[in-house]
């Protein structure tokens, strides 16, 4: 294999990475995978340094992109993979050491405790959903973003995203109301 640092192109259609090429590409794409990078990482400040080591890689490799969607997509999700396994770790270690609680003494205990196990419950079985939906889900529901931009982020439609938000919430809705005691 020759040196070829291009990412998705034939070997005849090899081209250089210029200064305003690469500017274009972080201009267009730096907001769009900040927010995706923040919904996997749930931390601006990790997420904003995954984005930093995706787009520092592409310079000092000069990497040329075909689809360009599907490669930075993919290489976010590939540092936020990196930084779960590291945190788990570094979890792992805390659990290990005794770490307190702040607790809100104006806050009825059992009320408190009620809240965050309804809460568990939605989210388990929110994790229950085919791994397509739970993401649109969650994009959709906690990280705020809108129908076109689930649809622009994920390359799907617009209708898609509907369908699956839509199965989703039939989804918990049967679930719930078959387990109505536990969420009362």
């Amino acid at each position: 294999m020759g040196e070829n640092n291009t990412a998705g192109f034939n070997e005849d259609d090899v081209r250089t990475l210029d200064d305003k090429a690469f500017e274009d590409l972080y201009r267009r794409m730096y907001p769009t995978l900040k927010k995706y990078a923040i919904y996997l990482v749930k931390d601006m400040e990790e997420a904003q340094l995954i984005l930093n080591d995706v787009f520092i890689s592409i310079w000092k490799n000069k990497i040329l992109l075909l689809n360009e969607k599907a490669y930075l997509f993919r290489a976010v999700k590939n540092g936020a993979n990196n930084y779960h396994k590291t945190s788990r770790l570094n979890f792992q270690h805390l659990e290990e050491e005794e770490v307190q609680e702040i607790i809100d003494v104006r806050a009825d205990p059992f009320q408190t405790f009620m809240y965050k196990d309804r809460i568990r419950m939605l989210y388990d079985l929110i994790d229950q959903m085919p791994e397509r939906r739970r993401l649109i889900f969650y994009m959709y529901r906690i990280e705020g973003f809108s129908y076109k931009e689930i649809a622009s982020l994920l390359d799907i439609s617009v209708r898609t995203v509907e369908d699956h938000l839509v199965k989703g919430f039939q989804f918990l809705q049967e679930k719930v109301l078959k387990n109505e005691a536990e969420f009362r």
